[in-house]
């Protein structure tokens, strides 16, 4: 028989919170997932010749921006949402846009500002200033500098363009590495890792690292089941072998002009319209992995006037939909509570608090949590919260509505993870319930909504209606 607990549950002892399952993230993974969505700027002297890739024979000269503001960037990602941005400090072309002191392949070479000018400078102190995290990417793959030939002389000198980057333009936050054209060649990953964590310990090392993997695809799509546990072969830091099962958070790169990281003459017409950026959204933050959406600064060194646009309507659909939690009028209860005590009761679903969450005995597979209305509201959209800093440990879940005088489920799904949204058409319920089926260690929820979305948002998952 099922326990019925409502918002008053007390325990005269303290019970002890549940253990952490299998591998947790660190406090610097956690806040990086609960930032959700970040900007990424390739920038360089690729902008200049119409070209993805260049080879590395591009005239320095050529680097000529007319109009150069790093802030405006980062201006446009906070008001659209954003919480970090990354920038490309060098290409697989091996420009450096920043003065580096090694090699000869950068700004300084470059008219621009009399040889004088620092992309990264400015964007990163705009982002220092104006609260967002800071971000680099530099290339492994090197197609000018003569010394790529050389794997243990090449090593040596982008270990220390990262001291540079990671020295005189932190706090960085994250370290973005590219695998592309790698193929045979054999990088000290090891020794680029310890760099890093001697000089930017704070720093996330991400897709070519052990902090953050690349999703898989650059089109910003997540899978369905989407595990922040798992098995990496990639040196760790401080830590003997390989094989480990490690928390490793998924983030989905994609530009929102379709196929061009880089600017592009009249690539206005690849920009991605409203309704691709918010399935791209939902596939992605809404399955629980960071959004990193690429937008391309022009050869005036401003982001275009119509993708800042394009940002700022998707961030107001965004808003609409997700500033006002109906869930925050109803009442909850759940079919197991943690030794019967309020640290652990359902209400904590809704009191906005991440140290706070739900969660029922240890020997729970399976449990329920349901929010009861007083009366019918219309809803259209459902998201739910791990608390992940205990592990991740939902494997199959399943959203029910009280309808009509009886229960059915109107989605299904598989993890949860840091955050699973289902897009649901407009659903008439008093009572909702999230439906644990299948977990690996007793779940731990830190949080649900429900939404009605705005006018604007009509992408609707396939839904499955039926009794349970």
């Amino acid at each position: 028989m099922l326990m019925l607990l409502g918002a008053v549950v007390s325990g005269i002892m303290a019970v002890a919170p549940p253990e952490p399952y299998g591998p947790v993230p660190t406090p610097e993974q956690l806040a990086w997932q609960r930032m959700e969505y970040g900007m990424f700027c390739h920038f360089g002297i690729n902008t200049f010749h119409n070209q993805e890739w260049t080879d590395g024979a591009k005239a320095p000269a050529t680097f000529l921006p007319t109009d150069f503001n790093g802030r405006q960037w980062v201006e446009a990602a906070k008001a659209a949402g954003m919480k970090y941005l990354v920038v490309t400090a060098k290409h697989h072309d091996g420009f450096a846009v920043y003065p580096t002191a090694h090699g000869d392949y950068n700004v300084k070479a470059s008219p621009w500002r009399g040889g004088r000018g620092d992309v990264v400078r400015e964007v990163a102190d705009a982002c220092h200033d104006l609260g967002m995290m800071f971000g680099v990417y530099l290339s492994p793959w090197d197609r000018h500098d003569p010394l790529y030939n050389d794997p243990p002389a090449y090593d040596e000198r982008f270990k220390a363009m990262l001291v540079e980057l990671l020295e005189h333009y932190g706090p960085v936050g994250e370290v973005w590495f590219d695998g592309a054209g790698s193929e045979g060649h054999v990088y000290d990953w090891e020794g680029y890792y310890a760099v890093i964590r001697e000089y930017a310990p704070q720093a996330l090392i991400a897709i070519c690292g052990p902090d953050i993997r690349w999703v898989g695809n650059e089109d910003g799509l997540a899978p369905d089941t989407l595990w922040n546990v798992h098995e990496i072969t990639l040196p760790i830091p401080g830590e003997e072998g390989g094989g480990a099962r490690r928390w490793w958070p998924s983030e989905c790169d994609v530009p929102i002009r379709k196929g061009q990281w880089f600017f592009h003459t009249r690539g206005e017409r690849n920009l991605r319209s409203l309704e691709e950026l918010l399935e791209i959204y939902y596939r992605s933050v809404g399955l629980g992995a960071a959004l990193l959406l690429n937008v391309s600064p022009d050869r005036r060194g401003l982001l275009p006037e119509a993708d800042t646009a394009r940002l700022l309507e998707l961030w107001s659909v965004i808003s609409e939909t997700f500033d006002k939690n109906l869930a925050k009028a109803a009442t909850a209860q759940a079919s197991h509570v943690r030794g019967n005590a309020r640290d652990y009761a359902p209400a904590n679903l809704l009191d906005g608090n991440t140290e706070t969450y739900w969660a029922p005995d240890d020997n729970a597979r399976w449990a329920w949590v349901e929010l009861d209305f007083g009366g019918e509201i219309v809803f259209d959209r459902f998201m739910a919260q791990e608390h992940i800093p205990l592990g991740q440990r939902v494997a199959a879940h399943e959203i029910h509505v009280f309808k009509d005088g009886a229960w059915r489920i109107v989605a299904k799904g598989t993890t949860i993870g840091y955050k699973r949204i289902h897009r649901l058409p407009a659903i008439k319920a008093s009572k909702i319930r999230l439906f644990l089926t299948e977990t690996k260690a007793a779940p731990v929820i830190e949080s649900v909504g429900v939404y009605k979305a705005s006018p604007r948002d009509l992408a609707v998952d396939m839904v499955l209606v039926q009794e349970p």
